[in-house]
């Protein structure tokens, strides 16, 4: 299929507001008779309130209202999953992010002066920070009846117990598949905490109006249920509440969820008439939003002497944070892809979604996979060198492909890419020259993974476009798709170019999301834009186009089927001469004497995934659908006097069915390894034992700059088209971040002999193990 506009680099639509500081985001908006709200965060991680004495805060000068979350656990209980949130903490308190208290004064230096005067009184309560410690049968409940609560049917929360779910997925027989097996490798693996970071922290606006209207702003991408779940709680129908979305700095997952938008909407409530605003700190941003990754993962692989896998056993256990709602997809995503880019005939694998006394884990880009394909490419590496295999034959005896079923049941094809052709283009980025021999200084070393990635929806999940003809035949387009960098906006005016065949410079596209006149869209995840969002917005052009055709039939006197269009005109197929400019039929065609006939030219689409849906007894079902395939390699050299670990080159390739816009995508995947590996070398959020979270600043949190970033990076896509997607076209949002810890720790192997279990490894992890290798072992 030729291609005109799709392909092309085009520049982003909101670059000039944003290069020149003019585009608005939440912390830039101010309203009329606007207050500011502070809120108290607890002093221990696990208690029970004893009492909360706010006399004084209230006696301060600018103090509007000192709120509490007295009785809130009655009216104001929150989910989308599991209903176990609550928006200010009653009676006990779970986590120290918690919000405890808040103060709503005139301006943000009074409400936060304010808050010093609240006195709370404790029973402190025993604290868990691990999974492994909180599903100890003699641990306190965190959730004393958390099988009470609202859950889908799917789920499995319990009373008395920290286990907040158990997930549980049978494929074939594991048990007979080990032994049959020749061959078993195991090992166990730790994901630990990890932040989002986003330049902009989360930050939210609510007004409850006279006319007992809600108004929410907020720095997230899952507007509609917000409005949904705010509606719900207040008793009001969902029309009368809304949400705006003014620009995003940056999401990567952790705004993708209802987060602090309850807490903010249940202060606001003290105050009818005012719009009430709070936007988090730093430190806020990470101990009172969410988190990412926490999970212990124990593998185990079993596999034939020629390298066939036969069985696969999988338990990860997810310390989710005092609250299951957001982490609860997270841990069961881990549990069903756990098998990678591989096809394994029996399976055996499970969650235990647990809580525990620190913040919410919620989405970190990739959602479950990159913790589950740490573990399965390094044991695959592993298995190579028992089974003394090269790692690339090994893996190729074995990819899923055309004929192969996943763990979830799903047969696959070849429309849902092709992995071989992207380990070819790595591999010979890679490894088809000479490795640097060890010298003096440094050690060298090379390392795979590869890469599949799953959407993460929901059956229902749907995106919407509204197309509108402008009279010069120009167009504008409305999604509710949130912009958070990813560049989906020329997505839109790509797809809608191609498909309307008129130049993407008259096309222009949304900049704010507003649930009174956006498209309904469920929320901007799982790398499904494009696929969904895109398809979406075919559609309805495809409907545009049907609309002029059938006005045109009237104008021209001639059956709709006979009829073409060209981006310029509707025409008559056999005779072009006979034909009518689309500027007199977007607002209907108007004869000579006034009479106009036809639509005005505006459509509305929307698209799902097809068959998606929830899992069986067996923990199977309809949960991919689509697929996108990739592989990574890392180069890299180890500074011995350090233990300093620089990527010198990283690889990457993915079968993205139709690349969209050439530049956008690269930035995609450069960024993604960039992050990620921040994920394999420096970044962990970390716990004392009282469950406070100790590095809550980016002095502390060690994510990547550029001088972290490869020295090189190799990026080339495949493009075998898909069938959902617009022109073939897969997910690539979330891939780039899942190969590159594997890559790394097993180049760290090939350069040292050393296996890591666990990121990050930090410089001084690097060097205590190569002391102790060269002290044969005695450290």
């Amino acid at each position: 299929m030729t291609l005109k506009y799709v392909g092309q680099n085009i520049t982003r639509p909101d670059a000039v507001q944003k290069a020149t500081g003019k585009a608005l985001f939440l912390a830039d908006l101010k309203l009329p008779g606007m207050l500011y709200a502070a809120i108290l965060r607890p002093a221990y991680a696990h208690a029970k309130i004893v009492s909360i004495d706010v006399s004084e805060a209230e006696k301060e000068p600018g103090v509007v209202k000192v709120v509490t979350g007295k009785g809130c656990a009655k009216k104001h209980v929150y989910g989308d999953n599991i209903r176990d949130q609550i928006p200010m903490a009653d009676e006990k308190v779970r986590h120290m992010g918690e919000a405890l208290a808040a103060v709503v004064a005139t301006n943000p230096h009074a409400a936060k002066e304010a808050l010093k005067k609240i006195k709370v009184q404790y029973q402190p309560l025993p604290v868990y920070v691990q999974a492994l410690d909180a599903i100890d049968p003699k641990a306190v409940p965190i959730h004393e009846k958390a099988g009470d609560y609202w859950h889908l049917p799917c789920f499995t929360p319990k009373n008395g117990s920290n286990l907040a779910n158990y997930y549980h997925l049978i494929k074939g027989d594991a048990e007979k598949g080990f032994q049959s097996s020749d061959v078993v490798v195991e090992g166990e693996f730790k994901y630990p905490f990890g932040s989002c970071a986003a330049i902009e922290p989360h930050g939210s606006i609510v007004w409850f109006h006279e006319d007992n209207t809600i108004e929410i702003w907020s720095s997230s991408i899952c507007p509609f249920i917000i409005r949904e779940e705010v509606a719900r709680v207040y008793g009001r129908p969902e029309s009368d509440v809304r949400v705006h979305i003014p620009e995003v700095g940056g999401c990567f997952g952790y705004k993708s969820d209802i987060v602090v938008e309850q807490t903010i909407a249940y202060i606001a409530s003290f105050v009818p008439g005012y719009p009430v605003k709070w936007v988090a700190t730093r430190k806020e941003d990470f101990t009172s939003t969410l988190l990412g990754h926490g999970m212990l993962i124990r593998m185990k692989i079993g596999a034939k002497k020629d390298g066939r896998l036969m069985a696969l056993k999988t338990t990860v256990y997810h310390s989710t944070g005092a609250y299951s709602d957001t982490g609860v997809h997270v841990g069961n995503a881990a549990a069903h892809n756990s098998g990678g880019a591989y096809e394994y005939p029996n399976c055996d694998l499970e969650t235990h979604l647990v809580y525990t006394n620190t913040p919410p884990i919620g989405a970190w880009r990739g959602y479950g996979h990159p913790e589950a394909m740490l573990a399965q490419e390094r044991l695959i590496d592993i298995l190579a060198r028992k089974l003394k295999m090269d790692p690339f034959v090994l893996r190729d005896k074995n990819y899923l492909g055309p004929g192969k079923e996943t763990a979830l049941g799903e047969k696959l094809w070849e429309t849902n890419g092709d992995i071989r052709k992207c380990v070819a283009i790595v591999k010979k980025a890679v490894f088809d020259k000479p490795k640097p021999k060890e010298d003096a200084d440094y050690c060298y070393g090379r390392g795979f993974a590869a890469v599949m990635k799953s959407p993460k929806g929901a059956p229902f999940s749907s995106k919407g476009a509204y197309v509108k003809f402008n009279a010069d035949g120009s167009v504008v387009v409305n999604c509710g798709g949130a912009e958070v960098g990813q560049g989906l906006r020329n997505v839109v005016r790509l797809v809608a170019a191609e498909t309307l065949k008129i130049p993407p410079e008259r096309i222009h596209v949304y900049t704010e999301i507003d649930t009174q006149f956006s498209p309904w869209e469920w929320q901007t995840i799982g790398s499904m834009f494009t696929k969904q969002g895109g398809r979406a917005v075919m559609r309805a052009c495809l409907k545009a186009i049907e609309q002029m055709k059938q006005t045109a039939s009237q104008a021209l006197r001639c059956d709709v089927d006979l009829l073409e269009y060209d981006g310029e005109k509707v025409f008559l197929s056999s005779d072009p001469s006979v034909n009518v400019p689309i500027e007199k039929l977007v607002r209907g065609y108007m004869y000579e004497n006034g009479m106009t006939v036809g639509e005005v030219v505006q459509a509305v689409a929307d698209a799902r995934l097809p068959r998606y849906s929830g899992y069986d007894e067996k923990g199977q079902g309809s949960m991919g659908v689509s697929y996108t395939f990739g592989a990574q390699a890392a180069e890299i050299r180890i500074e011995k006097k350090t233990g300093k670990i620089i990527v010198d080159h990283f690889a990457s390739s993915f079968d993205v069915g139709r690349v969209i816009q050439p530049q956008q995508i690269r930035g995609q995947v450069t960024g993604g390894v960039v992050m990620t590996i921040g994920a394999a070398l420096t970044e962990e959020v970390r716990f004392d034992k009282d469950g406070k979270l100790v590095n809550p600043f980016f002095r502390t949190y060690r994510f990547p700059t550029i001088k972290d970033a490869p020295k090189r990076q190799t990026v080339e896509f495949v493009e075998t088209p898909g069938t959902i997607g617009p022109f073939g076209a897969r997910g690539i949002g979330e891939h780039p971040v899942i190969g590159a810890p594997p890559a790394i720790l097993n180049a760290i192997y090939d350069a040292t002999g050393i296996d890591f279990f666990e990121i990050p490894v930090t410089p001084e992890k690097m060097k205590r193990a190569l002391d102790a290798k060269a002290d044969g072992g005695k450290r």
